[in-house]
């Protein structure tokens, strides 16, 4: 088995594979989130290196789900997406390129690229050339979600940027994303993160 060795501080993180054994030594009092990654989204994670660097947006979202965790807030389900959030901070800062289906590399581009807009199933995978379920099915095998959950992602992700880096009222962050309705994007976003969009913005204050 490899051996690496390296350092865990407040900027720096250690990723450590399924089943490998592993200890940490200390000569002070620490605390440490440890966040247990299902396998079936281990695919996301295959490719990022045993210890990285946490920029000023993983280190303020790991704050928060250590907030979260203090507060024993948010159901199973919602700590499923955050931790969905978190794979997908890390794989777009220090994963390599994944090897995906020329078909899925379309649906994925034409979701990050229209998030803003209405995309039904159909149409998605209409571009793709492959029926709904097919889609999804690759789709998560691949991604590690379905398009409509990576479509979420996409939305929530966005809207948590805006009402921390923005002055746009709630009303106009929920258009920013896809939402013409303000009472369906609040209760996906408090679902998603455990709290209604304007915690986040009194936290921006």
């Amino acid at each position: 088995m490899d051996a690496v060795e390296g350092k865990v501080v407040n900027q720096r993180a250690a990723i450590i594979p399924s089943g490998r054994d592993h200890g940490f030594l200390a000569t002070e009092e620490n605390q440490f989130l440890v966040a247990d990654i299902p396998e079936g989204l281990a695919p996301s994670l295959d490719r990022l290196p045993c210890f990285v660097e946490l920029d000023s947006v993983l280190r303020h979202y790991v704050k928060f789900l250590y907030s979260q965790i203090r507060e024993g807030n948010g159901s199973a389900y919602t700590q499923h997406q955050m931790l969905l959030l978190l794979i997908q901070l890390l794989q777009e800062r220090h994963g390599s390129e994944l090897s995906l289906d020329r078909r899925v590399i379309v649906a994925k581009q034409y979701l990050d690229d229209r998030y803003r807009q209405s995309i039904s199933a159909s149409q998605l995978s209409g571009i793709a050339h492959l029926s709904t379920r097919q889609l999804n099915e690759l789709f998560r095998k691949q991604i590690g979600m379905t398009p409509h959950q990576y479509l979420t992602e996409l939305r929530m992700k966005e809207a948590w940027r805006l009402l921390e880096q923005s002055d746009l009222s709630v009303q106009r962050v929920a258009d920013a994303v896809g939402y013409t309705s303000l009472s369906s994007f609040s209760d996906r976003f408090r679902s998603h993160f455990g709290h209604a969009p304007s915690y986040f913005r009194r936290k921006s204050k």
